[in-house]
């Protein structure tokens, strides 16, 4: 099943709603009408055909008046479409959505969220306290302030309090545990260390003016009891700014059951903090039709692995460095935009003409193959991250030593360390030095008993991105 390859990606600009414009503001425009109206006054008024020279005082008059009119026209014309949804921006957006209520209002940023663990040096004879909105600084100053009293028992030396970012937004994600480490308004007769012993995270920037409109776009739909598709799309990505998708699939076959796939900023997935989020906000009684049964559900990953080899054109030699990272650029731009929509299909045309684009004259798709795939409705294409093995059949041994050889395997410098196994090959073996692209030195000796053709693999050897400059050809 494929929904194409901009498969529930919000259509934020609403190209299909024409351009319009409210006012002429060009000024060549409105310098010849009013030249023009001058002239043609004067000869009505005096029976004298009259042409304004460049330098005349009466011309110069009026090209001051144009200045003046285009000026107005400009605010004219943007005053007119800060009422319309396809150019509205910021606070003239914010009073569009209010027509529809509170449902509509922009979300807000949200705080990152981390638990931080209070650890006593010593026990002490009573129960020490951290009280509540107790401030601690990670790197950036960032602060994060606890949301609950604490208390360490006197028999115990910690606790662990939920805590919030001060001010909210994405600032505050993505401390690594232990980096919100720095008590900044301790005032108790103690002293204590302090750290978050998870990563920080749930922090959220106000929702953009593209996501905004795209909702606003939706939130007519949210009015209706009986269910439609987007009246549940509005619904899921009001749970959360960082959400940018949210696939909404029900099949006859499935009647009743409505299935909500969700994806944050970045093609990411949603943690079960979101899911419950999502949750919460379709299966409200007052917006699920009584009969629906919702579910939210994680989208499943397609893994692929990228490897292509590209050419550039012998005439833009001179540009080869500046091609080369412009190519890695388009490589990198691709599989951000291949995993930000569920559903769309793994298209690499898009990855050529992205490619060409960027300098490259050709460039051969080696994987995925084949590089054009369809996506079913709730997958989302993912580049891995991970390393592929690789597996031979022609390697032999020399009995009780540690040296193997193949004939295929093309040994490289940058096998050193990998792991390896296979036939008369010990576990936990791997690739001590290499001697040259047919024979390598393993960490550890052979099983006894010299043999060929035996089949081995070599782990983790394959790069799941493989950008290769093939070399310059001619037109």
């Amino acid at each position: 099943m494929s929904n194409g390859t901009n498969a529930g990606a919000p259509e934020y600009g609403l190209d299909y709603v024409p351009d319009i414009d409210f006012a002429v503001k060009d000024p060549t425009v409105i310098v010849s009408e009013v030249i023009a109206d001058y002239q043609s006054a004067f000869k009505t008024l005096t029976g004298i055909a009259k042409n304004l020279a460049p330098g005349d005082p009466v011309r110069l008059h009026l090209l001051v008046v144009c200045h003046w009119l285009s000026a107005q026209r400009v605010i004219i014309d943007f005053t007119g479409k800060q009422n319309l949804l396809k150019y509205s921006h910021d606070d003239y957006l914010d009073n569009l959505g209010a027509l529809y209520g509170v449902r509509a209002l922009r979300l807000q940023p949200a705080a990152a969220m981390c638990t931080l663990r209070f650890t006593l040096a010593a026990p002490l004879a009573f129960d020490a306290v951290v009280p509540q909105g107790t401030q601690c600084a990670a790197p950036n100053n960032v602060v994060f302030v606890t949301q609950a009293e604490g208390i360490i028992n006197s028999t115990s030396l910690t606790v662990d309090v939920l805590a919030e970012a001060l001010v909210p937004g994405a600032i505050g994600n993505d401390f690594a545990p232990g980096q919100v480490n720095s008590i900044i308004n301790w005032n108790q007769p103690y002293a204590l260390q302090v750290g978050n012993i998870d990563t920080t995270a749930g922090g959220s920037d106000q929702e953009t003016d593209d996501q905004y409109r795209y909702r606003l776009w939706l939130a007519i739909e949210s009015f209706s009891t009986c269910g439609p598709h987007d009246a549940y799309e509005f619904w899921a990505l009001s749970a959360h700014p960082d959400i940018i998708q949210a696939v909404i699939y029900s099949a006859p076959a499935i009647a009743g059951e409505v299935w909500i796939y969700p994806l944050m900023d970045g093609g990411v997935l949603p943690t079960q903090e979101i899911m419950d989020l999502v949750y919460a906000s379709c299966n409200a009684d007052t917006r699920r039709p009584l009969t629906d049964y919702v579910t939210v559900k994680l989208a499943s990953t397609f893994t692929y692995t990228l490897n292509f080899d590209y050419y550039v054109l012998t005439d833009n030699q001179v540009l080869l460095s500046t091609i080369q990272a412009n190519v890695q650029q388009a490589a990198n731009d691709w599989i951000q935009w291949q995993r930000s929509a569920i559903g769309r299909d793994l298209n690499g045309d898009e990855l050529i003409k992205r490619c060409l684009e960027a300098g490259a004259k050709r460039i051969v798709i080696n994987s995925p193959s084949p590089f054009f795939q369809i996506m079913n409705f709730d997958q989302l294409a993912v580049c891995s991250t991970t390393a592929a093995d690789q597996s031979f059949s022609d390697g032999a041994n020399t009995s009780g030593t540690p040296i193997w050889t193949s004939a295929t395997a093309n040994f490289k410098s940058s096998d050193v360390g990998l792991s390896i196994t296979g036939t008369n090959i010990l576990a936990g073996t791997t690739i001590l030095s290499v001697q040259s692209a047919t024979q390598i030195t393993l960490s550890q000796n052979t099983s006894s008993g010299a043999a060929s053709s035996l089949s081995f693999t070599i782990h983790a050897r394959i790069p799941a991105v493989v950008i290769n400059y093939a070399g310059l050809e001619d037109g």
